[in-house]
């Protein structure tokens, strides 16, 4: 019976054992027994408060606990701050308080949404601790600091409890997951490139490839607790960051080879499938390649240098932009090979003896912010904390203060989500859910049992199921759901006492702080998949007017930092909307190789007066109309901005042969690859007044 239960709330998978799984989940019971111990014998006000931490501070990885553990502290802190400022001065008048700590927790949010990281959670829980302690000292204004005293050391002991335990048993090191990331991320790099260039050909772009750019986000959310870890030694924050910087330019590059290819066809040279080849055999396996990256890039160079002139001018460009896109390509991939090296301890920094020669950097990588949705987070929070606060103050409701709690904490948890109303009202029926399994808990079970042992083994078999399921990402938000929802329920104190009266005022408190979050969230803050997917894609093609209009060129590790993070969340909006992955994924690639184009081109005209200098500033007017164009989600320009658009590309493609030979591999490539990837099925263009 239990099997049929436990498969009909989770899923076949609560069947299976999966030994990690089960560590956890003995790690967590193990911390939260030792914190509600430890709060008996202190003699703590809410020892839940400690077993709830505990909880919540819990992470599969050890250095994901501890970091979580100081990022909480400092919210607590600073939430608990809050509160003693605002409460004895606002005390008297109710409705400016409420409006005071719900300023406080807006802001606080705000501040959150703009750092995608794990750091992000000490300002939400400063913004949800400030209501709590607040709202829970409106009718003792007194003890307010005795409230936050008791919030703070409950939540630190929870804290210490969590990060002890998961810390010294059998703790899962953050740098092993990093590891196992980032050989897969390095390794489907490689593969997808040699398969690319020893076919002399398009592939069909694969799904699994997007998956490089969520990758390179990945890497930058496990770089936060990497200070934390346990793992005694650790690699180098800032290879690890230059890594992101070659990975990053994969997915462009190819994509870019791969084009050229396409639009060459049959009319690719023996000479230069022979190129291809070699570096496709480099990429395959560069250890046991015959020719190193040094050499396989100055014959890249060589090529470019001796390519003859073609029958078809177009064509010997299509075929110089596609050996200048391998090289950086194969370069890139070298320099992350270089950089593995590195992070495995396999050869130190001052050891590097390819050409590429990797730059180290510790700035952190720059990751897309949504200002819009941020703001829409903030009103749906302001709405709903206030909402309960008003009927709280209007009726004189007793528990008034728990559902405006529950409130500020519900609509700040999910509000990073695209649409936080599915899993409030998810969360809310795994809460109610877990209602009577406390009742069970309190009226029959707790009554029969005396002392903490037997207290801890009755608790034994809920916990330990919960906290299996709360390792598994698929049931991971029911089964919290239904572990806080039960502790909260529980509220076990140094002596036991049960009323149902009280026992459902408290918890009918909490589902009215979850209806008004989710009614405040559905208002204000709902946006489907296939909107935000819209969102992003517009957020990247504004940016990218912005690029084509500036005047100084912009950082290009922080343009394709942003870029190729957006990429990797418009994907899989995508694909739960029903859109076309490879079509609309593919424009938004599109931009972030015309951006990389555009900062080449900007870079290679600064200091030069040249024709292509004056032809530059009437193209980038013309570029950035066409980007605000795009922005607005039409796929194509009006056919007379196109063809002067066009227009204005070949007239600068046309002045190639003025150029200065230092900058004039850069322009062509940029110029190259900013048509085909405007105007892919436009005709060749005509070279007759080309200056030799």
């Amino acid at each position: 019976m239990t099997r049929t239960l436990l498969s009909r709330v989770f899923g076949d998978a609560a069947l299976t054992f999966d030994p990690k799984w089960a560590l956890f989940s003995a790690n967590s019971f193990i911390a939260a027994m030792l914190a509600i111990y430890l709060a008996f014998r202190l003699g703590l006000q809410r020892p839940s408060w400690a077993m709830l931490t505990v909880y919540l501070t819990a992470q599969p990885l050890a250095g994901a606990v501890r970091s979580r553990a100081v990022y909480r502290l400092l919210g607590t802190l600073l939430g608990a701050c809050a509160a003693l400022t605002l409460v004895p001065i606002l005390v008297d008048q109710p409705t400016l308080m409420s409006v005071a700590i719900t300023g406080w927790a807006t802001f606080c949010l705000y501040v959150s949404l703009q750092d995608r990281t794990p750091r992000s959670y000490a300002f939400m829980l400063a913004g949800y601790t400030a209501t709590t302690v607040a709202f829970s000292s409106v009718t003792a204004p007194e003890l307010v600091f005795d409230t936050a005293l008791a919030r703070v050391e409950e939540i630190v002991l929870g804290i210490c409890c969590a990060t002890i335990v998961h810390t010294l048993l059998f703790p899962r090191d953050v740098t092993g997951a990093l590891m196992k990331s980032i050989d897969a991320a390095v390794r489907d790099a490689s593969a997808w490139t040699a398969d690319a260039l020893l076919n002399h050909a398009p592939t069909k772009a694969d799904s699994a490839r997007w998956r490089l750019a969520a990758d390179v986000t990945h890497f930058e959310m496990l770089l936060t607790h990497l200070r934390y870890d346990t793992a005694a030694t650790k690699p180098e924050i800032s290879a690890i960051r230059a890594l992101q910087d070659k990975l990053a330019l994969v997915l462009p590059m190819l994509t870019a080879v791969e084009d050229r290819l396409g639009a060459l066809g049959n009319r690719c040279t023996p000479e230069l499938n022979q190129l291809l080849s070699q570096l496709g055999e480099w990429a395959r396996d560069p250890v046991e390649s015959r020719l190193s990256a040094d050499e396989l890039l100055r014959r890249c160079a060589e090529f470019e240098a001796a390519l003859p002139a073609a029958q078809d001018e177009w064509d010997r460009l299509l075929a110089s932009s596609t050996i200048a896109k391998s090289a950086a390509l194969i370069e890139a991939l070298a320099a992350a090979h270089e950089l593995s090296a590195i992070i495995h301890g396999s050869k130190a920094t001052s050891e590097l003896t390819a050409a590429p020669r990797p730059k180290i950097r510790r700035a952190r990588r720059n990751l897309h912010r949504d200002q819009g949705l941020a703001a829409l987070s903030v009103v749906a929070l302001f709405a709903a904390v206030l909402g309960c606060c008003t009927v709280w103050i209007a009726t004189s409701w007793p528990e008034g203060a728990t559902a405006a709690q529950i409130a500020a904490i519900a609509a700040a948890l999910f509000s990073s989500l695209d649409d936080p109303a599915p899993t409030l009202v998810s969360y809310t029926i795994w809460t109610v859910a877990s209602l009577p399994i406390a009742a069970i808990y309190l009226f029959l079970i707790f009554p029969a049992i005396d002392g903490f042992p037997m207290l801890a083994a009755s608790l034994a078999p809920s916990f330990l199921v919960l906290g299996y399921q709360q390792a598994n990402p698929r049931h991971a938000l029911k089964a919290l759901a239904l572990v806080l929802g039960l502790i909260g329920a529980l509220d076990l104190q140094n002596r036991f006492s049960a009323d149902f009266a009280s026992f459902i005022n408290a918890n009918a408190a909490a589902v009215v702080g979850l209806a008004a979050a989710f009614l405040a969230v559905r208002t204000f803050r709902s946006v489907t998949a296939k909107r935000a997917a819209r969102r992003l894609l517009r957020h990247g093609w504004v940016d990218l007017a912005i690029l084509a209009g500036a005047r100084r060129p912009m950082n290009r590790e922080r343009w394709l930092g942003v870029m190729l993070d957006r990429l990797g969340l418009v994907v899989p909006r995508l694909a739960l909307s029903g859109t076309d992955v490879e079509a609309e994924a593919g424009r938004s690639l599109a931009a972030l190789q015309m951006g990389l184009d555009l900062l080449d081109l900007k870079s290679s005209v600064v200091g030069f007066d040249d024709q292509l200098s004056k032809n530059l500033e009437s193209l980038t007017p013309k570029l950035s109309h066409a980007f605000r164009w795009f922005a607005t989600g039409n796929s194509e320009l009006h056919p007379t901005e196109a063809r002067a658009l066009l227009a204005a590309i070949d007239v600068a493609l046309r002045e190639h042969g003025a150029w200065e030979p230092a900058i004039r591999r850069t322009r062509l490539t940029a110029l190259v690859g900013l048509r085909r990837a405007l105007f892919p099925n436009a005709q060749a263009p005509s070279f007759d007044r080309v200056t030799q």
